[in-house]
């Protein structure tokens, strides 16, 4: 299902939630609330970096190779929310109203593969293509205005902004060259964390299924600073020469998420 799809269908089921509600339903008093959500989404393009030396020549000849994954990365993520909102706040004499509420919110970003084309210092050495297969964990807290509008008491636009961090997972690197075919550079430990941290806008738009229980749907931007990992050594005995260690850095990685979710007010 496309992102456009898949957003659209969640707002239509907020928008039919309306027609079945009685009139006369008071608004939820202030309270905790829990939910959960998942969805679909796009790391987008990130830049990144890999250097080291090769041993066993008159001198160690350092390698650097840095570039860009050039594209996006479809993902797909699933998480839970644990929140406390208050009693609307009436802006005046006007039929807007405000209910705030705070988040604690864990989500978990599934596979998905940025890889890079780095050109190599020394040029004559060609262009190293990394893959980096990772998982992300992140745990935010949020502040969130829902709006209450002349229209309807009971479909609540919302803005939210959030802070945390996010912890990054890579297995099973691969670093190539078409010069060098069948190695994999980081081949004696492919796999490498690291943690950062993690801030995120979001907007959207939830409605009141029953007294209770909120279905939403959303758009976040998710943005996670640079990190930093170091892969193993070049070990082909005889195919490669040996290399130190390779440090590997990603720049500052942006998400585009598109969530739908259930809330339950206690």
């Amino acid at each position: 299902m496309a992102k456009s799809d898949f957003i659209a269908l969640g707002l239509a089921a907020v928008l039919a939630c309306e027609p079945a509600l009685s009139a006369d339903t008071s608004a939820i008093d202030q309270g905790v609330y829990v939910g959960v959500f998942g969805g679909l989404g796009a790391s987008i393009a990130t830049n990144m970096r890999q250097q080291g030396q090769v041993l066993n020549l008159p001198r160690p000849l350092p390698i650097d190779a840095n570039g860009s994954t050039g594209g996006s990365t479809r993902v797909a993520l699933g998480g839970a929310q644990l929140g406390y909102e208050w009693s609307r706040w009436e802006l005046g004499q006007s039929k807007w109203a405000l209910r705030p509420a705070v988040e604690l919110e864990g989500f978990y970003i599934g596979k998905h593969t940025p890889t890079g084309e780095m050109p190599v210092v020394p040029r004559a050495l060609g262009t190293q293509y990394v893959s980096t297969p990772m998982t992300a964990g992140v745990v935010l807290a949020n502040v969130i205005l829902n709006f209450k509008t002349p229209y309807s008491d009971r479909i609540l636009p919302y803005v939210g902004a959030g802070a945390g961090m996010a912890f990054l997972s890579i297995k099973d690197s691969d670093s190539a060259n078409p010069s060098e075919p069948g190695i994999n550079h980081f081949n004696s430990d492919p796999g490498a964390s690291d943690s950062a941290f993690a801030v995120q806008l979001k907007a959207g738009i939830k409605g009141e299924i029953s007294k209770n229980l909120y279905l939403f749907t959303e758009y976040r931007y998710l943005s996670v600073d640079a990190t930093s990992y170091t892969f193993g050594a070049t070990d082909y005995p005889g195919l490669h020469l040996p290399t130190t260690t390779w440090r590997f850095n990603m720049g500052r990685q942006h998400y585009n998420l598109f969530v739908a979710g259930l809330q339950y007010r206690f």
